[in-house]
């Protein structure tokens, strides 16, 4: 079980995240951005590449998104041309864990970010897909040698984030509730915490904050997102809503990873952790999180070593560790 502070860096093994497999709707946009394709993109070369490169940024946890990126016993029809076996993948964790990282299981049922799951995407809120749901987490439970965390996604099920999408999925309050207490409960059943997004949008979507206190348990991690300016000012909990919620987590009694990247500022590692440092309950930060959103090919392989630097460098400065 790991129980330093986590230093992670999301990477996606499977790209197919963001968007259904439309072919009008695909044609509209950027073809080296976040597609559906119908192969696997993700260069095995660059993977390992970025992989080699994350100690020196004092980083030691390696959250992997799965989707469609490995060979699923329980679901051979998700595979795509070119996706690893599983016994290439189970040999890529031993590799991982050799350069003293720990590797950890993410996939996200959240039915904005679920098309990987091809046509049991469009099944959101049945038994069937809770079952699809519970059959892929097993698998990888298995596959990760039962890893201390498991994360679930769920964030962004809202029409404004899928209104490019051929058809969108809303839950109300209640069934995500309940759909997200059955996949905490397959976590817990084989030794694994869940570990969710969220963020003042995805709160909502549980119903607001009273909601969301009152009926997620926890036990359940969480990593509230901001990737923006954060003030180093008294009033930015009341001016930040976004900052104001890693503040509130902690509140609210709940383990957190805040998640940064230099998606849209260089700075957003650096003061992300200078603010929790000084707002922020200690006991509450589990660790932090970078979050590139870069696919690990060729032509974006330095934007991921970029973000990977940066976020170590924002380890030193304000934590005081390589």
């Amino acid at each position: 079980m790991q129980t330093e502070k986590m230093w992670a860096i999301l990477l996606h093994l499977s790209t197919n995240m963001w968007h259904k497999d439309d072919p009008v709707a695909n044609s509209s946009r950027d073809d080296e951005g976040p597609i559906y394709r119908n192969f696997f993109y993700t260069d095995k070369s660059t993977w390992q590449k970025v992989i080699d490169f994350l100690p020196s940024c004092g980083i030691n946890t390696v959250l992997i998104d799965m989707g469609d990126g490995v060979q699923y016993d329980s679901h051979p029809e998700l595979a795509i041309p070119g996706c690893w076996t599983k016994a290439e993948f189970r040999a890529e964790l031993a590799r991982i864990r050799s350069l003293g990282l720990t590797p950890l299981p993410k996939f996200n049922f959240s039915a904005c970010h679920n098309a990987f799951m091809k046509e049991h995407a469009y099944t959101v809120g049945t038994d069937h897909y809770n079952q699809v749901c519970k059959d892929l987490m097993e698998e990888v439970i298995e596959l990760f040698d039962t890893p201390p965390f498991f994360h679930l996604g769920m964030e962004e099920e809202d029409i404004k984030n899928q209104s490019g999408e051929p058809i969108a999925m809303v839950r109300p309050p209640y069934k995500k509730i309940s759909d997200s207490l059955f996949l905490f409960d397959v976590c817990r059943r084989h030794g694994v915490r869940p570990w969710i997004w969220v963020d003042p949008d995805t709160i909502e979507g549980y119903g607001g904050e009273e909601s969301f206190r009152n009926n997620i348990p926890k036990d359940v991690l969480l990593s509230n997102w901001y990737y923006s300016i954060i003030k180093n000012s008294d009033d930015v909990c009341t001016t930040n809503k976004h900052a104001a919620l890693y503040q509130k987590i902690g509140q609210w009694g709940f383990e957190q990873v805040p998640t940064s990247s230099t998606w849209s500022w260089y700075l957003s590692s650096k003061q992300t952790m200078r603010f929790c440092l000084n707002h922020v309950a200690a006991e509450s930060l589990r660790g932090f999180m970078t979050a590139p959103w870069l696919h690990c090919v060729p032509n974006q392989y330095y934007g991921l070593l970029n973000d990977a630097f940066v976020f170590g460098n924002a380890k030193k400065d304000i934590y005081g560790e390589g």
